[in-house]
């Protein structure tokens, strides 16, 4: 016959608090009362040193589908007071009310809420506050100059940003708008909102009609940064702290973020905040806004197969606009 489903939830929170550390821990153990004279029952007793000091740790555990309540606390608070343990810890499935937290915060009761994102009999779906903040690429300046002693001619019919650039060698570099991707994903100084200026490159070739020309590519960006705050799912087996919130786990797995459904508004939960100093989160991703790298991704994000075509949208990429 399989055991009762608290009976395992005991013995579950034994074996977890076995796997934190050395200190010694029993399950279903009979503590003496000093002032009701009588044995008292303690699910799960954890007993340590510390500096030679011994402590004694008392682990209530509570499978009931409703929270814990005031007079469930008061009544463990006498527990604790009666064996004379150190410290005392209530484990919930369902959590518990502001009251008993209030109780427990009072006389120093650790109260934590058990989570399984995995287990049937106590599976729970289990989410945490996260702000992602996002750099988005306003607007690209572009700036041509001549190299010294040398004349420069630009093409008149090909957007900026798609001017086919080439070492001076002649070892063809890209578009114009590719040079700039590598630096962007690869320079998070440039990530931070406000204007940043910087040379692109000192001499390289432009193609035009005429041959190809030295030039000095000089760049101005307009950057901005977007915060969005909500809840992100997470698999995770162990306790959630009701008294700071804090997540005590030996592993947790996050869910994917996917950042342009939350900008768009299609992930519940998620909305943009304009301050995000003050914001309380237990995770803080940081993205940005993607450019092409390669001349492949380049033609993947115009949707053709020629990156010096003219461009439908201006060479824009993903909200770049240059000018």
């Amino acid at each position: 016959m399989r055991e009762p489903k608290w009976k395992r939830f005991e013995k579950l929170i034994h074996q977890i608090h076995q796997q934190f550390g050395k200190d010694n821990v029993t399950l279903d153990e009979q503590l003496p009362g000093f002032d009701s004279k009588t044995d008292r029952q303690i699910d799960v007793v954890i007993r340590g040193v510390i500096n030679q000091y011994s402590i004694l740790i008392v682990v209530e555990c509570r499978d009931k589908a409703r929270p814990t309540d005031i007079g469930d606390m008061e009544a463990f608070v006498g527990v604790v007071r009666d064996v004379r343990a150190n410290k005392g810890v209530m484990i919930s499935t369902s959590g518990f009310t502001v009251a008993a937290v209030e109780v427990a915060r009072t006389h120093g009761i650790t109260t934590r809420t058990y989570l399984d994102t995995e287990n049937v009999d106590w599976k729970t779906e289990v989410s945490i506050p996260v702000l992602m903040s996002y750099s988005k690429i306003d607007n690209v300046g572009t700036h041509f100059s001549s190299v010294p002693f040398q004349p420069m001619v630009l093409p008149t019919g090909t957007h900026p940003g798609l001017i086919e650039a080439f070492s001076v060698d002649g070892t063809p570099l890209g578009p114009v708008i590719v040079l700039l991707g590598k630096r962007w994903m690869h320079d998070d100084a440039l990530h931070k909102p406000g204007e940043h200026k910087f040379v692109l490159a000192e001499d390289v070739l432009l193609e035009s009609p005429m041959g190809r020309h030295h030039a000095k590519i000089s760049i101005t960006l307009l950057v901005s940064e977007h915060h969005y705050l909500g809840p992100l799912s997470i698999s995770v087996v162990g306790f959630r702290d009701e008294q700071d919130g804090s997540i005590t786990a030996q592993e947790m797995k996050t869910d994917f973020l996917d950042p342009a459904k939350i900008m768009s508004g299609e992930v519940p939960g998620w909305k943009e905040i304009v301050d995000s100093e003050e914001i309380e989160c237990l995770l803080r991703f940081g993205v940005s806004q993607t450019l092409p790298e390669t001349v492949e991704e380049l033609k993947e994000m115009r949707g053709d197969t020629n990156p010096g075509s003219p461009s439908r949208r201006h060479a824009n990429s993903d909200g770049c606009t240059f000018s």
